[in-house]
């Protein structure tokens, strides 16, 4: 198997257990959280985790932009430019640690007025917001540790440390709960992983070389800072962007309908978040890849690569859609033993959110690692902009439908059309991509049609075995028409070298 390939596979299967690990975490940890605290502190929590989301906007694009420039300089880690790089970016990110932590303390004081939260739960909101946001400021003043990982392709080692970070995490929200701590443990529960993923990080990537020689590391350089700003302005244009579309709805939600009803959609949309982690690790996967090609200037190959990348993720789409349509609402009542009621009307918006989302997170992400954000920096805050405009009635009016609506269409408006104009212009992708986009939207149009009307038939044994059929029936259909015919024969080959190269005989 060539060394690209197995590095992707390495990541992807990487990728996908940390996402395993995540559903097993929120399995656990939500109806934990249901039972110690209900429904009002558990909304209370989610709001604080979106808080700290705006405020890691501080690390204003540096993180990205090292990993992407230490691209350019891995093939010789003691040539001087890459050590200077890392202190460089050592330096920036100590101070951005810093700033985070001040600032989010301060805003911790007035936060609980201005997003209504109630007086008996005030001070509990500024106690458990200003601990999560020193930890955030401690990560980030160590995030230059683990920036040789992406460049040199060891994004399973980063995938690892994120799985680390949530069986921690859980063990300490349990033993939390178990002591007493209420709403703050999960504020401690995150205690171990701030300072156990740093010490594991630096250990690998010394062990690996990914560090230079004790007398090759160079000096910080202005120039470097000037490029690295450069480069992050584009970054914190995006995140900040997809932050007020991304993280918003809580706010939003918690202001206008209730801490009851933000916490309905917390646990309603955790399916479809780990539907788009499950398929935004294909993209995350092959960005070292994509770089590396641009780099040596293989573009024919880029261009084949990224346009499979795309029929993967509109595949992996498709399915998590299909999923959500058939099962969402009946996996949450289960779940949550009744005590979440959620709309099956939303799970139809989810389900085209995910594949719009999908597929232009790959169209975005590309710009990312090779020509830099610049052409799309602007796409995901307009978008943010009109969401927020939009999203505020519909919450008064309809509540969380309202709030999916008012995402999608600002999505499909902005971003999905702006990210593939500018996508065709510039990279010259769009004949390969439209395929996978367009016959992925028929599937998922017609799956959520056969369940609406599913829904209708009053058999209660019925919808169980036909919506198994519909999600299988959907697996068939996209593998036969999302894929290409050599795309499905590459595949296939691939998958068969590596069952090959596992095999015990071997």
């Amino acid at each position: 198997m060539h060394p690209r390939t197995y590095n992707f596979v390495r990541s992807l299967g990487a990728g996908y257990f940390a996402i395993a690990v995540n559903i097993a975490y929120t399995v656990a940890s939500v109806p934990l959280a249901l039972h110690y605290l209900g429904k009002e502190q558990f909304g209370l929590w989610a709001l604080a985790q979106q808080i700290m989301g705006y405020l890691i906007l501080l690390d204003l694009g540096v993180s990205s932009a090292v990993s992407r420039f230490i691209a350019d300089y891995k093939d010789d880690v003691n040539g001087g430019g890459y050590g200077s790089l890392l202190l460089t970016g050592a330096i920036v990110f100590a101070i951005q640690g810093l700033i985070i932590a001040i600032v989010g303390v301060a805003f911790s004081s007035f936060a609980p007025a201005l997003f209504a939260v109630p007086e008996h739960l005030a001070s509990d909101f500024t106690n458990i917001l200003t601990i999560i946001i020193t930890l955030a400021g401690i990560s980030v003043a160590l995030r230059t540790l683990g920036a040789p990982l992406w460049a040199f392709q060891r994004m399973d080692v980063s995938y690892a440390l994120g799985s680390l970070t949530l069986l921690t995490s859980l063990a300490g929200l349990w033993g939390g709960f178990h002591l007493g701590w209420g709403i703050y443990s999960f504020a401690v529960a995150g205690v171990p992983a701030a300072f156990i993923c740093p010490a594991i990080t630096i250990w690998f990537c010394w062990k690996s070389g990914f560090y230079p020689t004790a007398r090759n590391w160079g000096r910080p350089r202005w120039p470097l800072f000037r490029k690295i700003f450069s480069f992050g302005y584009d970054v914190v244009c995006v995140s900040l962007g997809s932050q007020l579309v991304n993280a918003s709805q809580i706010m939003i939600l918690s202001r206008f309908a209730g801490l009851d009803v933000a916490a309905t959609f917390a646990i309603g949309t955790k399916a479809y978040s780990m539907f788009q982690q499950f398929t935004g690790k294909i993209i995350d996967a092959s960005l070292p890849i994509l770089t590396e090609m641009f780099v040596q200037g293989d573009l024919e190959k880029l261009n084949q690569r990224f346009i499979n990348v795309i029929s993967i993720t509109a595949f992996l789409a498709t399915l998590g859609s299909s999923i959500l349509l058939t099962g969402n609402a009946a996996i949450i009542g289960f779940w949550t033993s009744g005590s979440i009621l959620w709309n099956t009307s939303c799970d139809t918006l989810l389900a085209v959110l995910l594949l719009a989302n999908s597929f232009s997170r790959c169209l975005i992400s590309v710009f990312g690692s090779m020509l830099g954000y610049r052409p799309v920096r602007y796409i995901y805050f307009l978008e943010g902009c009109m969401f927020i405009a939009l999203a505020i009635p519909a919450t008064r009016f309809f509540g969380i439908p309202g709030i999916l609506g008012a995402s999608l269409l600002s999505h499909l408006l902005i971003t999905l059309h702006l990210g593939f104009k500018q996508v065709n212009k510039v990279l010259k992708f769009s004949r390969g991509i439209i395929r996978p986009l367009v016959t992925a939207a028929v599937i998922v149009g017609c799956i959520a049609f056969f369940s609406f009307l599913f829904t209708k038939i009053p058999l209660p044994l019925i919808p169980i075995p036909v919506n198994v059929g519909i999600v299988c029936l959907t697996i068939v259909s996209a593998w036969f028409c999302i894929f290409s015919d050599s795309l499905r024969l590459d595949l296939w080959l691939k998958v068969r070298s590596l069952v090959i190269r596992q095999s015990p005989s071997r």
